[in-house]
């Protein structure tokens, strides 16, 4: 869990510049999509829901079932296009992560293998789903950033 804990504090580190560069974080490419700035509010809704699991499996006697979220809700309700910065975006999805960074550098081995399910009952384990919280996250900064 090391090994991502580091490489979280390594996008934590260099994400920011590249998103205060941006001169199109405010565009919308139609009503319905999401401009890079949502898709980093979306980033902070995603930071603060996976925050909650990683902690309920690491408390939990029984395995959780982790479920969906209304995603475009999310954004919506936060307002994060017409009510945000992008500084101030960019300062909540850091503390969030740098909070995970802290909880990650924490676990064990042993709590890696902890399991949880998902809304289809399959079996899946703490280590698998920070994985998929980080593999998630670089999906979205590459529409925001690139590369």
């Amino acid at each position: 869990m090391v090994n991502i804990a580091s490489q979280l504090e390594g996008i934590i580190q260099v994400v920011p510049k590249k998103v205060l560069s941006l001169t199109d974080i405010d565009y919308k490419p139609r009503p319905s999509k999401w401009s890079k700035k949502e898709i980093l509010g979306h980033l902070c809704d995603s930071a603060n829901i996976n925050h909650k699991r990683f902690v309920e499996i690491l408390i939990s006697k029984e395995p959780i079932v982790i479920s969906g979220y209304n995603q475009d809700l999310w954004v919506q309700v936060h307002q994060y296009h017409s009510k945000f910065s992008v500084e101030e975006i960019l300062n909540i999805w850091t503390s969030l992560n740098t909070q995970i960074i802290y909880l990650l550098s924490a676990i064990t081995d042993e709590q890696l293998e902890l399991q949880c399910k998902t809304e289809e009952q399959k079996a899946v384990t703490l280590e698998w789903l920070v994985t998929d919280y980080l593999d998630h996250m670089n999906h979205h900064l590459k529409q925001i950033i690139g590369k």
